[in-house]
């Protein structure tokens, strides 16, 4: 395996990070698992099964297309040059990377929760952090943090002064699902997002002043399954966190996107609907424009929670998300009984696999019919 260490910060080429492996076949040898440094890497690994180069590339011009994150640092300094080509060959590394391989794998060892193939090239599938080699969800945590970085949602000075080229792994619960739709064809990500396990080891009453809050009350400074009344039987693992739905930066075209959508959308209901699955309620936080809609499709019934000043850390790697977005608002969301459940999963599949996504949005919205409810949080 060839890897290049990240030369410290200030060095005379700090901006180069290790490239990608040869493709990985059907044939090839299960990679043996590397011993990652997630934060600081000694000699970070990439993904099995990328079709990038394993040479370092030269740093990109200033103006050009890769370097198109908006900034987040502190603005021109000494070593703002060095951290923006930093940042660019982070952006185009991950652009590269294919995990065409990743599906086979899980399907072979039959560690995945859901998988399908819905027609036009796109294949989503649904694993836990346990079941993903860990070369593969290194590359999933970069995949994570570039689009962050792309949106402004993630801190340029705190993965430049770490050295880092994925979201820190450990801040992954080994229970978090990962859905991942990507082209049949390349094996490049077109869309993720995750379902957060609870970081209790065992399951909390959700009124347990000892229970670990999921990330978004942490945000919100809220304990939101306080909000409502107490459900029987409901405790801290039976609870998921919607967190990073994002959509590859490079899918301009509307349909495509609308189809990637349908497809994550498919994925998660078909891990709810599940007899193994016990997840009873959904949380996390979104702006009404975007996320919220994803929900409403769903058919679900969102508690949407008013008054809130969500905000992070400066020290925390996804600080700038509370500051670069509109409005966010914290929700929770009941699901219906297991029999309902498993009929909205069957409309959404539909939709997942239909020739016109437009009308298949349409025909959604009118057959689930989820709603929106305000709840005002007192100062």
């Amino acid at each position: 395996m060839t890897t290049t260490t990240p030369p410290a910060t200030g060095s005379a080429h700090p901006w180069l990070v290790p490239l990608g492996l040869p493709a990985e076949t059907e044939d090839s040898p299960p990679a043996s698992p590397a011993e990652p440094e997630p934060v600081v890497p000694a000699e970070p690994a990439v993904p099995a099964g990328i079709d990038a180069p394993a040479q370092p590339v030269a740093p990109a011009k200033t103006g050009s297309p890769v370097e198109s994150a908006p900034a987040t640092g502190p603005g021109p300094g000494p070593d703002s040059g060095v951290r923006r080509r930093y940042i660019a060959d982070i952006l185009r590394l991950h652009s590269r990377l294919s995990f065409g391989g990743l599906a086979g794998r899980l399907h072979r060892t039959d560690s995945h929760v859901y998988r399908a193939a819905h027609g036009k090239g796109v294949i989503t599938t649904a694993a836990p952090t346990e079941a993903i080699p860990e070369r593969y969800l290194l590359g999933l945590a970069g995949f994570r943090l570039s689009e962050y970085l792309r949106a402004g949602y993630a801190s340029e000075d705190i993965v430049f002064d770490n050295s880092l080229f994925c979201e820190p792994v450990q801040g992954i619960h080994q229970s978090d699902i990962h859905v991942i739709t990507t082209d049949q064809e390349t094996g490049r990500i077109l869309g993720y997002v995750s379902l957060a396990h609870s970081e209790d080891h065992s399951p909390r009453p959700l009124d347990a002043p000892d229970r670990r809050l999921f990330p978004c009350e942490q945000a919100h400074n809220l304990r939101l399954l306080s909000l409502l009344p107490p459900s029987d039987g409901l405790t801290t693992h039976s609870v998921r966190e919607v967190k990073r739905f994002v959509q590859a930066h490079s899918l301009t075209d509307r349909t495509l996107r609308l189809r990637v959508m349908l497809g994550l959308l498919a994925g998660i209901s078909g891990i709810l609907c599940q007899e193994r699955h016990t997840t009873r309620m959904l949380i996390g936080d979104v702006e009404k424009h975007v996320a919220l809609r994803h929900l409403v499709l769903l058919g679900l019934d969102v508690h949407l929670l008013d008054g809130t000043t969500p905000r992070l850390g400066l020290k925390e790697l996804m600080h700038p998300m509370y500051v670069t977005r509109e409005k966010v608002y914290p929700f929770l969301a009941h699901l219906p009984s297991p029999e309902e459940t498993v009929r909205r999963s069957a409309v959404v599949q539909r939709a997942a696999a239909a020739d016109a996504p437009f009308k298949a949005v349409r025909d959604l919205l009118s057959e689930l019919s989820g709603s929106v409810q305000h709840i005002e949080v007192a100062a």
